[in-house]
């Protein structure tokens, strides 16, 4: 099944504010209206501080479930890799923002 930038939008809302994730954007070929049967679902998140790699790890199996599709999340780009940081960054698509700073 291929889901709507809207149906991952309203999904995903309930989550994030479990996590109390600050920001999450769609990227990739989701983003990019590409998306096939067989794609994941890329996310950029900005975590909340103090997030841990395990929360963090509960947090993507979480949207796995929920979405039924893999999940890549990023939680960092480097600016020592621009090609993927650029990438990310034009593609981006800001799907949930909590306000927090």
């Amino acid at each position: 099944m291929i889901l709507t930038i809207d149906e991952i939008k309203e999904k995903i809302r309930p989550i994030c504010e479990k996590y109390q994730v600050v920001k999450l954007s769609l990227f990739g070929s989701y983003a990019r209206g590409e998306a096939t049967e067989e794609s994941d679902v890329d996310f950029h998140m900005v975590a909340p501080k103090g997030m841990g790699l395990f929360k963090m790890a509960r947090f993507r199996l979480d949207l796995e479930e929920l979405l039924h599709k893999e999940v890549d999340l990023i939680s960092r780009l480097s600016e020592d890799c621009y090609i993927f940081k650029d990438a990310v960054e034009r593609d981006e698509i800001l799907l949930y923002e909590s306000g927090q700073a």
